[in-house]
Order: C-alpha cells, then sequence, then structure tokens
C-alpha cells in the first residue's frame, strides 16, 4: 500500500500473513524529506479488545501503565522491551515492535513542544486503552546530531492474536521475532543434532541465555521466570553429558551446588555455572 504521508516523499506499508505462522506482519517505510519544523512519526494502533488490559514488557518484568507505575512517573511515553499485549479474559493480541521501542498509550501524547518548562504538557494519569501509538522519530530533542531525518527507514511490527493472556507465550512471542531461528545447511543422511540442554516442563521457565565461561572452563546458563507465579523445571541434558552445576554470581563464581529441578518465584532469575561438560 503506497500513499502520501506529511513531511514524507511516500510511504509504503507491506502487510504479509504467511500460511502456518500465527501472526501478522507490518512494515511501515517511511521516505522522509528533510524537515526542520519541529515533527514527529506515529504509526496508530488500534485493537478490537472490549475491556482489554494492556501490559508491557520491561526489563524482567511486566507492568501494567498507570496500575504499576510510581507516583510522578513519565506517562507520555514507554519503553519496552519486546512486546506489549492487550486482552480482555476471553482474547487479545501481542503486539511486537521490532525496530522502535518508544510507545505512547491512548493517543499521540509525547509531541508536547515546551514541556520541560510547563508541567501542565505531563500526564497526571492514564486511562484504560486499547491503542497505542509507535513513536518512531522526532526533532523536537536539542541534541548533537543532524536536526532533520532523511531518507527510507523501515519499521517492522508483528502482531499475535491469542485466546486468555498467558505470560509465558507472549514472553516466547517476542523472543521468537527478535531473536529469529538460523537455519544452517546439513546432508540429508546426518541425524539431526540433539539440543544441548532443554528444560522439562518447557511452559514456565526459559533459557534466556548461554555462553563459554569467562576463564573457557564450563558454560554460564541463565534461566528466568517470565510469568506471575513460582515455576520449576529440571534440566536435561545432551545424553552422555553429565554437567557439574552451581549457582552463581555476576562473576561467574560457583556458589551453592543445583542438585535436582530449578525453582523460581515470579520474575525470578538464576545463573547456573556448568563444569565437566563433555567437549
Amino acid at each position: 500500500i503506497e500513499s502520501d504521508a506529511p513531511g514524507c516523499r511516500k510511504l509504503t506499508r507491506e502487510i504479509s500473513v504467511v500460511d502456518g505462522l500465527a501472526g501478522v506482519e507490518i512494515r511501515d517505510t517511511v521516505d522522509k524529506e528533510a524537515v526542520r519544523d519541529k515533527e514527529g512519526v506515529h504509526f496508530g494502533f488500534a485493537f478490537n479488545v472490549p475491556d482489554g488490559v494492556m501490559r508491557m514488557d520491561l526489563a524482567w518484568a511486566v507492568i501494567q501503565p498507570e496500575r504499576d507505575q510510581l507516583p510522578g512517573a513519565c506517562k507520555n511515553w514507554f519503553t519496552v522491551q519486546r512486546w506489549v499485549d492487550i486482552s480482555n479474559t476471553d482474547f487479545g493480541m501481542t503486539w511486537i515492535p521490532l525496530d522502535a521501542p518508544l510507545v505512547e498509550v491512548g493517543g499521540m501524547t509525547a509531541d508536547r513542544i515546551g514541556s520541560l518548562s510547563n508541567p501542565a504538557d505531563w500526564l497526571s494519569r492514564l486511562a484504560p486503552s486499547q491503542t497505542l501509538y509507535s513513536w518512531v522519530m522526532n526533532n523536537h530533542w536539542h541534541t548533537n546530531y543532524r536536526a532533520e531525518q532523511e531518507g527510507p527507514v523501515t519499521f517492522r511490527y508483528f502482531l499475535q492474536p491469542h485466546a486468555a493472556f498467558d505470560y509465558a507465550a507472549a514472553y516466547r512471542a517476542g523472543v521468537e521475532r527478535s531473536q529469529p531461528l538460523l537455519a544452517s545447511a546439513v546432508m540429508a543422511d546426518e541425524p539431526v543434532p540433539a539440543p544441548l540442554v532443554s528444560l522439562a516442563p518447557a511452559d514456565g521457565v526459559v533459557v534466556t541465555s548461554l555462553k563459554p565461561s569467562g576463564d573457557g572452563q564450563g558454560v554460564i546458563l541463565r534461566v528466568f521466570n517470565p510469568t506471575d507465579r513460582s515455576q520449576r523445571a529440571d534440566l536435561r541434558w545432551r545424553a552422555g553429558t553429565t554437567p557439574r552445576m552451581h549457582y552463581c554470581d555476576s562473576l561467574e563464581t560457583p556458589a551453592a551446588e543445583l542438585v535436582g529441578p530449578i525453582e523460581l518465584p515470579a520474575w525470578g532469575i538464576a545463573t547456573i555455572r556448568c563444569d565437566g561438560l563433555a567437549e
């Protein structure tokens, strides 16, 4: 879909529906003109989810705007990690912005010229809303880069409808889109390699990273409970692999030994050092 847009040479919107993929991808390409007058670029998304509750993915947490904010916190815009979800008790939509993390709730509330000296421009309350805006550009702020933004820029979004809201499913949807799988060629008669480690059950605890330890003697595994209730899971290693596992700190220093399943509270994180892995 090609159309005109203020301050642009052209706006192109590409909407993709892929057989077997439970969602819709949107690619908005803005071919910007060089504009030095104050301006902002926003894309609006209004979802037909009656009485829908909005939740936002932050770093190691999920919040509801207004309800979970401290007094005096900014309500004019939010910075999300991977997704925003709007759901009622029956169904909802997970909205995943892949290139633009700034979000406005209910309206274009971030374009406030002169707000630095005018407290009335800052929202003191947010009403519930099923509409959000992706704030992708502005030249309001006095900074050390050019005052105009020119040329084609693409912003990608993924919309995934679902039944009742599920924290872990929303987390996985965000990761799947922002960290897509990498394909690797193999011979037709080669066996499919087993993963080094997996979790069982796999619906409440997720692996967020797996990397070599700094000293090269083991691997560091980080797991996260992306739900609002406690979870437990077993680490299952590839056959023939039986590492010694210890909880560790950010310096990768081993502490208490991990025996049995991992138990994590709501939003809990654990870092595990695994030594003695087979080559």
